[in-house]
């Protein structure tokens, strides 16, 4: 059958494939609207994103860092690293679908605040150990005011009703 002779069967501009002759059906209204995201799930969010970025940009000093040698072909902070990534990229995937599992994969990241601040970058960027220590002595407070803070806002009770999904 001609392409003209579709189109004119179908009233639709001569060319026009058939799948475009069908209305699309509109989705069907939600009865309930979605309530905004609470403060400390938005806090949660910037400080898990913040975690990643920062983690992504110290990624090859990590890799670097590790000695690849036949006697040790892995290193601990190699394991927590990879540990770290695997389950924050897991955690904001399910927050971000407001799974129910979420919420409590949003605390156990809200705890890595202090060893991430006070332990990773002495030793990644190779502190002296003045500096190392030092660093921890300031970082070890302000992470553990980090968690303190995103653990109290994560357990609300309007952030975990944010996390409602199945």
């Amino acid at each position: 059958m001609p392409i003209g002779t579709v189109a004119a069967a179908t009233g639709s501009p001569v060319g026009a494939p058939r799948c475009y002759d069908r209305a699309v059906p509109e989705p069907a209204p939600t009865d309930t609207p979605r309530r905004p995201i609470p403060w400390g799930v938005r806090l949660w969010f910037a400080f898990a994103f913040g975690l990643l970025a920062i983690t992504g940009l110290l990624l090859p000093r990590i890799i670097e860092f590790v000695d690849f040698s036949a006697r040790a072909p892995f290193s601990l902070l190699g394991i927590f690293m990879m540990l770290e990534l695997a389950a924050l990229i897991f955690g904001l995937t399910v927050a971000l679908q407001r799974k129910r599992i979420g919420h409590r994969f949003a605390i156990g990241i809200a705890v890595l605040a202090a060893p991430v601040l006070a332990g990773l970058p002495p030793i990644v960027l190779d502190f002296p150990p003045a500096a190392a220590s030092g660093w921890r002595g300031l970082f070890v407070p302000i992470g553990l005011g980090i968690t303190l803070l995103l653990v109290v806002a994560l357990l609300r009770p309007s952030s975990r009703a944010f996390f409602s999904e199945d």
